[in-house]
């Protein structure tokens, strides 16, 4: 799973004036990283929005949001820290030292001896902790111990992390000092890889030398111009009196998929296609997500299997799609009293009754569970808990759906019933142990064909099984524009894998009217060769949406033959490429992909350049370096 998000507070002004002076104290180089919370583009900063907006900054002040990451300090390290102890999470152990205004975290480095690091900030508080070690060259990692917070269980974040590839999705790899994968690499750099939804004003940076921060930014948390845009036009609105519009449109005012965006910047699992993301926009054309294609990820149904952060589950959800919920309709983003910021307390059912009447007036015909026990609470059937993390932690279901027993296909979540009656993670104590054949049956006999999967996650969980005839539902998905965004996405780059049965099909997809199918329809033409599909990418490359070009270019370079054929494709794709690795400098990938297509385009020069920037972030690509050393010698240099 790739390293990101997960959401977490100050408290009024006085206790965030009092959070920037430990800031200091902890992380020695702060004005490096740019750490004070400054006006520049637009923005004021929580100072400035609290003057009038009292109410909710305090609240906020307790929030998840305005703790996404913290300093490290007494107030926020867990006590094993405080303690000194030394603390095992197999395959290793990290002993913790208290040194005048730091702590230090003395753990396995990369040549396989125990050394100290500077253990500067935590993520995390209510599911699992994460510890950030601020290296000698301003990198900043995440150290290999960490603790779940429910349990007080030491893990090592290798066996959270990293699959084994396969299919035994829960054995973790055999990760050694030196590798990529070990702590100290480029794969677990927070500052590339997470930092970006857990501070404000988050921008990338080039390491020196490959070396130093790889990111600055304006503040430490989720602030209030993360979700309202830049405020100083607002404050200047305000101060001329509130004539005409006020330019900070309110959230209430926006259409129902772009007031879901504002949170899916950060609660998705995604890959930033086209940076400058502002409330209001469509967040599909900023981030690509996770569909519902990956099975270690997720189910065909958009269950989650591992740590997405709900964005596309919520996507595919009824209550979303025909319903018109959304994040905010249940949590309360600035804040509140209840678990996961809930507006009422998780065991007030009102959240779902106030849409469901008439099942809140005889929910025993509904749930065949007596209403007052567990069986009777709507989330317990309709977002039960799934295990994520390796085992380590849950999320509530927020596909917001029907148990089910009949869905096919290569990976499956747990279903409610069992989940509950089996003893799942975190399951309701108290409701009798059945066993699965028991469950099914009585299943059946209450629901029958009402709780059986959807025609789009049959077809889609064929299409996972790799079925020979499943092409047949998939285009039947992407043909219906009712279906929500990311199913038809889902389909239309599983046809991938049947491409050579459906061409004309995916071609006509490639013209679609939503940005999502099309880019992903690019993708699935990757497979195929032809003039017809040549000059399908080479419109990509010119699409208004900047996320399907992206596509479009990284489609036709794969394989690399059909960009040495055709000469006018590859020109083409350098400038999109180019933009994409200056969208996301910190993204090697990107950086190879350009420096690669330079140099099939005889560009030495430029091909080097990119190779460069390739390996200041990832120094084990080895195959790039020999590329570097051929390149300086044929340029002289």
């Amino acid at each position: 799973m790739r390293l990101c998000t997960s959401v977490r507070p100050i408290a009024a002004l006085i206790v965030l004036l009092g959070a920037w002076v430990l800031l200091a104290l902890a992380w020695d180089d702060r004005v490096a990283h740019g750490e004070d919370e400054a006006p520049g583009g637009g923005y004021v900063g929580t100072a400035v929005c609290q003057t009038c907006h009292t109410e909710q900054h305090e609240l906020w002040t307790g929030s998840s949001h305005a703790h996404t990451v913290e300093a490290a300090s007494v107030d926020t390290l867990p006590g094993d820290a405080i303690d000194g102890k030394r603390v095992s999470h197999p395959p290793g152990a990290t002993q913790f030292l208290a040194e005048q205004d730091k702590t230090i975290a003395v753990t396995v480095g990369p040549d396989g001896k125990p050394t100290r690091y500077h253990l500067s900030h935590i993520v995390g508080r209510m599911r699992v902790r994460m510890f950030l070690a601020t290296m000698a060259d301003g990198r900043v990692q995440v150290l290999p111990g960490m603790l779940e917070a429910p349990t007080g269980t030491w893990f090592d974040y290798t066996h959270l992390i990293f699959g084994a590839g396969g299919t035994d999705w829960d054995k973790a790899p055999i990760v050694k000092p030196g590798d990529p994968s070990f702590w100290t690499g480029p794969v677990r750099s927070w500052g590339a890889k997470c930092a970006s939804c857990h501070v404000s004003g988050y921008e990338p940076k080039r390491p020196v030398g490959g070396r130093g921060p790889r990111m600055t930014y304006r503040a430490l948390g989720v602030h209030c111009e993360m979700c309202h845009g830049p405020g100083a036009a607002h404050v200047a609105f305000h101060k001329q009196g509130a004539q005409g519009t006020d330019p900070l449109k309110p959230y209430e005012d926006y259409a129902h998929d772009r007031a879901v965006g504002v949170c899916l910047q950060c609660h998705m699992e995604s890959e930033v296609v086209g940076r400058g993301f502002r409330p209001g926009d469509d967040v599909f054309e900023h981030r690509d997500p996770t569909l519902l294609i990956d099975p270690e990820r997720i189910d065909p149904s958009g269950r989650s299997l591992e740590l997405i952060y709900d964005g596309v589950p919520f996507s595919v959800s009824r209550c979303a799609a025909e319903g018109k919920l959304t994040c905010i309709s249940c949590h309360d983003p600035h804040g509140s009293s209840n678990p996961s910021q809930l507006r009422k307390p998780p065991e007030d059912d009102a959240l779902c009754t106030r849409c469901h009447e008439a099942i809140a007036k005889n929910p025993e015909a509904h749930t065949h569970h007596d209403r007052n026990g567990s069986g009777g609470r709507c989330v317990n059937c309709h977002m039960p808990f799934l295990s994520i993390e390796r085992g380590h932690g849950v999320v509530a279901d927020h596909s917001i759906s029907t148990p089910r027993y009949d869905l096919k296909g290569d990976r499956i979540a747990q279903v409610a019933c069992t989940w509950c009656h089996q003893g799942g993670l975190v399951a309701p104590e108290g409701a009798p142990h059945l066993e699965e054949a028991a469950l099914k049956e009585v299943h059946a006999s209450w629901y029958g064909e009402r709780a059986q999967a959807t025609g789009w996650m049959a077809a889609i969980g064929a299409a996972r099984l790799k079925q020979p005839d499943a092409h047949v539902g998939l285009l039947g998905i992407v043909r219906d524009a009712t279906l929500p965004r990311v199913v038809r996405a889902s389909a239309v780059e599983l046809l991938g894998a049947y491409a050579k049965q459906v061409p004309l099909a995916l071609l006509a997809f490639a013209r679609d009217s939503d940005s999502l199918v099309r880019r992903r329809a690019m993708t699935a033409l990757a497979g195929l060769d032809g003039k017809a599909v040549n000059a399908a990418l080479q419109r990509g490359l010119v699409d208004r949406s900047l996320a399907v070009r992206v596509a479009s270019a990284r489609a036709s370079l794969v394989g690399w033959r059909r960009v040495q054929k055709d000469a006018a494709l590859l020109k083409a794709a350098l400038p999109v490429l180019a933009q994409d690795a200056a969208d996301g400098p910190g993204d090697e990938m990107r950086w190879f992909r350009l420096g690669a297509a330079r140099s099939l385009a005889g560009d030495d020069a430029g091909a080097l350049e990119a190779y460069v920037r390739q390996v200041e972030l990832d120094p084990f690509a080895g195959y790039v370096k020999q590329e570097i050393v051929r390149l300086k010698k044929a340029l002289g240099r």
